[in-house]
């Protein structure tokens, strides 16, 4: 009874969430370096990567581009040690999702499934990795960008909701600093008129416009306190 109680402790205290709001103090100083690890979202030549590179490097805050178009945590823990742990970071940024809460669903489902719970297990061991083999102690998880858009949204529906929440246990678990774009991009949305096509901050649905890759990290700036 008593191991049954304590279990149920446990499950509780997960799920209550540290109040998320920005940091006190910058979360980079001048020298550091930042590893942004994700799929085509943090890939993307023209993405929120390059608005990041822009504005920490005015900081003298250096920025690598370690994103792999499709890539999903199972993949991603694959690559940590040449991409990530190799390249020798001050700080890493763990922006996944997008593919993990689609794969095995809809026009990809000749894949295996990403349970909610296996994406956040990815991304808690993928940083206990990184503290056991390397120096780096500044870590930060960003949910999924909001809820998807146009076709892609009738297609799946509000199927990220579980993974919005395995992102925000995976930072408490950790201790990393959480970036809520889920809450914060759909808040943006809510203000906004959509295209034609039902779009408000990407081109399909999915990946983010120049408007949207802006966004995603200004709301990074903003929960670093690196605005």
């Amino acid at each position: 009874m008593k191991q049954i109680i304590t279990l149920c402790l446990a499950i509780i205290s997960v799920a209550v969430f540290a109040e998320v709001k920005p940091l006190a103090e910058p979360w980079l100083k001048e020298g550091e370096t930042l590893l942004c690890f994700g799929d085509s979202l943090t890939a993307s030549k023209v993405g929120y990567v390059k608005y990041l590179t822009e504005k920490l490097g005015a900081k003298g805050i250096k920025v690598i581009n370690g994103g792999l178009s499709g890539d999903k945590t199972p993949m991603a823990l694959t690559r940590i040690k040449t991409d990530v742990a190799d390249k020798n970071p001050d700080a890493v940024l763990f922006f996944f999702g997008t593919n993990d809460a689609v794969i095995g669903r809809g026009r990809w489902r000749d894949e295996p499934i990403v349970s909610p719970i296996t994406y956040r297990d990815n991304l808690v061991w993928m940083i206990h990795y990184l503290r056991l083999k390397t120096k780096i102690t500044k870590f930060s998880i960003a949910t999924i960008a909001g809820r998807p858009e146009g076709k892609h949204y009738l297609e799946y529906g509000n199927i990220r909701d579980e993974y919005f929440r395995m992102a925000r246990e995976a930072a408490d678990l950790t201790g990393a600093v959480l970036v809520p774009l889920d809450s914060e991009t759909d808040y943006i949305r809510d203000s906004m008129q959509p295209n034609e096509k039902g779009l408000k901050l990407t081109v399909d649905g999915v990946h983010p416009s120049k408007k949207g890759y802006e966004t995603l990290a200004d709301i990074m700036l903003k929960y670093w306190n690196l605005k």
